[in-house]
């Protein structure tokens, strides 16, 4: 078998809340809502961020619901940044959203990088990596 795109789809409650968090936090301004979804084209992924009913239109077929992860996080979308900038902007702008949380970037012990959390309105988390190697001398 040869994969030939990788699309990631994430249940969300509220797509105009949703919406407006990844076009402020992630810098997304083009990102729009069409057909009960929002398709964002990330470097080698396709992350598609559906109305609850139509990801459950989904789910179904395979004979399984649709969770929200709350305060839970069975998954972890990790990205990396150009710079610790990034990284401290984007949690940053999350603080100002109701229900999105972000934590202080600190340096990872065992990488090296730069690493930030935050999760969008409805839980699902990222992980904001600036990898050490890409650290500029004005953020060292």
């Amino acid at each position: 078998m040869k994969i030939r795109t990788t699309v990631l789809c994430l249940p969300v409650a509220n797509l105009d809340r949703t919406l407006l968090f990844y076009q402020e936090v992630f810098g997304l301004p083009d990102a729009q809502i069409e057909e009960e979804m929002i398709a964002l084209e990330l470097p080698n992924l396709s992350l598609f961020l559906m109305s609850r009913k139509s990801y459950e239109s989904y789910t179904f077929k395979a004979k399984r619901n649709a969770l929200l992860p709350g305060t839970s996080a069975p998954a972890i979308i990790s990205c990396a940044v150009e710079t610790k900038q990034d990284v401290d902007q984007a949690l940053a702008k999350a603080e100002g959203f109701e229900s999105a949380t972000s934590t202080t970037a600190e340096i990872d012990a065992l990488s090296g990088g730069y690493i930030g959390y935050v999760s969008d309105p409805d839980g699902h988390l990222w992980e904001l990596v600036c990898p050490k190697h890409l650290w500029s001398q004005a953020d060292a």
